[in-house]
């Protein structure tokens, strides 16, 4: 793991109006999709099927966000946890500067998941499900737990991060202040 600083995730458009939410906290784990498309032959004489490849459908990134204002240290008073996932909702909306030259309808915009430097997620926002799980005296909410699903865009996945670039944690294979990469435990005997 990294000694460095703690970087959120973030999710903003990349077009339409400028819209950007800070994840209070990191998601503890996402789960990322993809799927091709294979047909079969009908085949009456084999007891297996001639595939045929049809397509294959961008990734799907679904993950869990927890939003929690009642137990902020750096704020005097307690803040509407909407404050921040209103925001989220916001970029669900159908923006009618997006419109399609062809049909005149509008969309919601792009986003990008971001998560430091080399997880970017390209995508639209095919879902979101709110649930509030705090509240103050008064009936605000304080804290919520949001569940968003997004669909990779193809148009704009050259923003992607190349395999080049990408971060991995691996128990095996370190870099030491020498400049060696492998596995330590080999090198030092452990």
């Amino acid at each position: 793991m990294s000694d460095g600083p703690l970087i959120k995730a973030n999710i903003h458009t990349i077009e339409g109006p400028k819209i950007s939410v800070d994840c209070l906290f990191n998601p503890k784990e996402y789960q990322v999709q993809r799927s091709n498309n294979w047909g079969q032959a009908d085949n009456s004489t084999k007891n297996a099927f001639d595939l045929t490849f049809s397509g294959s459908s961008g990734a799907k990134l679904s993950l869990q966000l927890f939003f929690d204002t009642y137990l902020r240290e750096n704020d005097r008073e307690v803040k509407d946890v909407r404050v921040y996932t209103d925001k989220l909702w916001q970029m669900m909306n159908i923006e009618d500067s997006l419109r399609d030259p062809k049909t005149q309808k509008g969309r919601p915009p792009r986003v990008l998941f971001q998560w430091g430097k080399n997880w970017l997620f390209n995508a639209v926002m095919t879902s979101m499900q709110q649930q509030y799980t705090l509240f103050t005296p008064s009936g605000m909410p304080v804290r919520a737990m949001v569940t968003v699903e997004f669909q990779e865009s193809l148009e704009h996945s050259s923003l992607m991060a190349s395999s080049s670039t990408s971060e991995m944690i691996s128990e095996r294979v370190r870099h030491d202040a020498s400049g060696y990469t492998g596995d330590l435990r080999q090198k030092y005997g452990r």
